[in-house]
């Protein structure tokens, strides 16, 4: 059995929310305040904690969506798949639905007038009828792992509770009673040391002084028997490297003490075996881990997973099944592309109306000073939206093709709101320079009413995220970003070679496959004439910088690159198919990336850069990836 959906009504961002999730591990990600902790929380408030402790409850005035009316009802849904054999027979009076899922469903009722009894009610099924064994609930639990600011104070705080759960985890009652015992015959051995006696005797003089003439006492120190929350008390985890004496953990950096933290709460996965379904939720499991310790942390709680489903045993088809599926938060690039997308959520959020207008039908920015002004006054609110990747509708192996890409290269690309894709790394190299040095300088702010309009484009470019796929297959990236029913981008723009006519057959193909996203304008396709650097030895005044990268790569070759054009050549078409020819015939041979290396070099330098022309379908793919900015 696994958690197959969330369907979350009313509950905080998540108006209307649906979030499938893969079999073993599911990612979710976005950026801040979509919505990612409001998921988890949902979980965790629907679903019992293995523990048996539960540290969240409902609560009207924090879990309503804003701009609802108290009252309105929250509801969580969770449909359970692949129940084996056992798990299908143990919940058969739950299973009412068609499709043998098994759907539970948690409702609370925010009116205050009722009491609290009534606010929380369980039902099954799609039909939602009465849970006829509520108590079967109960097979299947959670374990939280909480984002970590700062583990090693969590694990050495004076409580002793983390300590304590350990204990409880990993030995029996047996044990654990004995260890009491062990520890308060030390603490009786320590109230008869000759210290203790010593100080009983101090007091006792002190004592008899004051008492012995009305009625005399006597005073002894003796130890009190401890329970084991209060001997954890006195111990602290220590740590360090092999090979070294352990010491505080303090000590031990902040990103190994969150791997010892992470650690003592897997632990609480040994009870897995006592449920049937056991969900460990994470959040943030990145926080204060290098690169690699994050994709080896990953890897191993998806190996965990993994494991319990193949324990299950038809010899124990009566025991609980031990399942274990994890579902984490994350911000981090490292963990996002260490999966496949089949494994990767990407939550959203966007504007929504108090009567469920989204943002798309409200009036448009031409309409009417009043109509705007209606609207802004208008309280508006936040909803999250939910996209599975792996419900997106990549053909043949472009499925496989994103998830090499983002393995190789550990890109932002799901994390990123306006992306520009690029063939090769010599265009990437080059737009970021190209857009702060010469489409927007800071040469022109001055030439701004109030100096800001160009400012702030500049500024917009420099959040824009830049990816090179290596070639020119734009398709799968596209059906990754615009494929689904929510575009992970606000803006998309492709810049792709011209090559002599095929760039245009591609852009042609894009535009068939995304209309929608053309005509709003999420999608843009700019194509060159031939090649970028063919394109930027168009123009008569690139020649300089050009001529100077290219004798940095090749010092004795001034000559050649002096006989490409004849002098005197200044249409940029000519001039372009010319060095397009050389590259190909291979008159010229060129490094691109090198060549692009010192080209952005030579542009970032100081200095006035007037003579350089960048070429239009550049130009234009920059301006059109800050278009968001410019009409704002």
């Amino acid at each position: 059995m696994r958690l197959a959906r969330l369907q979350l009504e009313n509950y905080r961002s998540c108006y209307s929310t649906t979030v499938d999730f893969s079999e073993h591990l599911t990612l979710l990600v976005g950026e801040n305040d979509v919505g990612k902790s409001n998921v988890i929380d949902a979980l965790r408030v629907s679903i019992p904690p293995a523990s048996g402790r539960r540290s969240i409850y409902f609560d009207a005035d924090r879990d309503l969506s804003y701009g609802l009316d108290v009252g309105t009802p929250i509801q969580l849904i969770r449909r359970y798949a692949d129940l084996s054999p056992a798990e299908d027979a143990l919940f058969s009076h739950a299973l009412v639905d068609v499709h043998r899922d098994l759907v539970h469903v948690t409702t609370f009722r925010t009116d205050p007038k009722l009491l609290r009894r009534q606010q929380l009610a369980h039902v099954v099924g799609d039909a939602q009828v009465v849970d006829p064994e509520p108590e079967l609930r109960d097979h299947i639990a959670h374990v939280y792992l909480p984002p970590l600011r700062d583990a090693a104070r969590a694990l050495d705080s004076a409580d002793g509770n983390r300590l304590a759960d350990i204990f409880q985890v990993i030995a029996s009652t047996e044990e654990i009673a004995a260890f009491e015992a062990t520890a308060n015959q030390s603490l009786r051995q320590f109230a008869k040391d000759d210290v203790a006696r010593k100080v009983t005797k101090s007091v006792q003089g002190h004592l008899t002084a004051v008492t012995q003439p009305v009625r005399h006492r006597v005073v002894e120190i003796e130890h009190r028997d401890q329970r084991l929350r209060m001997l954890a008390r006195s111990l602290r985890l220590h740590m360090a490297a092999e090979g070294l004496t352990p010491s505080d953990l303090l000590g031990s950096g902040l990103g190994y003490a969150n791997l010892l933290y992470v650690a003592t709460v897997v632990l609480e996965l040994e009870r897995a075996r006592e449920f049937d379904l056991t969900l460990l939720l994470v959040e943030e499991p990145e926080a204060h881990l290098h690169p690699q310790l994050q994709s080896v942390l990953l890897s191993y709680l998806h190996d965990q997973a993994v494991q319990s489903a193949t324990l299950v045993s038809e010899e124990y088809a009566l025991d609980p099944a031990g399942r274990i599926q994890v579902i984490a938060t994350t911000h981090s690039p490292q963990l996002a592309s260490a999966v496949s997308t089949a494994n990767v959520v990407v939550l959203k959020s966007h504007p929504r109306q108090l009567d469920g207008e989204s943002a798309a039908e409200a009036p448009a920015a031409e309409s009417d000073e009043h109509e705007v002004r209606e609207v802004m006054l208008t309280p508006r609110y936040m909803e999250t939206a939910a996209l599975a990747l792996a419900s997106l509708p990549f053909a043949g192996s472009g499925r496989r093709k994103v998830d090499r890409y983002l393995n190789a290269t550990r890109s932002a690309l799901l994390f990123a709101r306006q992306v520009i894709l690029v063939e090769g790394i010599a265009e990437a190299l080059l737009l970021r320079p190209l857009a702060e040095r010469v489409v927007f300088p800071v040469s022109k702010d001055a030439d701004d009413a109030d100096g800001r309009s160009n400012r702030r484009l500049r500024e917009q470019f420099r959040a824009i995220s830049v990816f090179a796929i290596d070639g020119v297959d734009f398709m799968p990236y596209l059906h990754l970003l615009l494929g689904g029913g929510v575009n992970l981008c606000d803006r998309v723009v492709v810049v792709t070679d011209g090559d002599g006519g095929p760039g245009n057959v591609r852009r042609q193909e894009i535009e068939a496959a995304f209309p929608s996203q053309i005509a709003s304008g999420c999608l843009t396709v700019k194509v060159g004439g031939t090649t970028l650097e063919a394109e930027l030895y168009g123009a008569v005044g690139n020649e300089e910088i050009l001529r100077d990268a290219f004798l940095a790569q090749h010092p004795r070759s001034g000559e050649k690159w002096d006989d490409l054009c004849p002098v005197g050549t200044v249409d940029p078409r000519e001039r372009a198919a010319t060095f397009s020819a050389a590259l190909k015939d291979k008159t010229l041979e060129l490094g691109k990336g090198d060549f692009a290396q010192v080209i952005a070099q030579l542009l970032e330098d100081p200095g006035d850069l007037l003579d350089f022309t960048v070429p239009a379908y550049l130009d234009e793919a920059i301006r059109a990836a800050t278009l968001s900015a410019e009409g704002a």
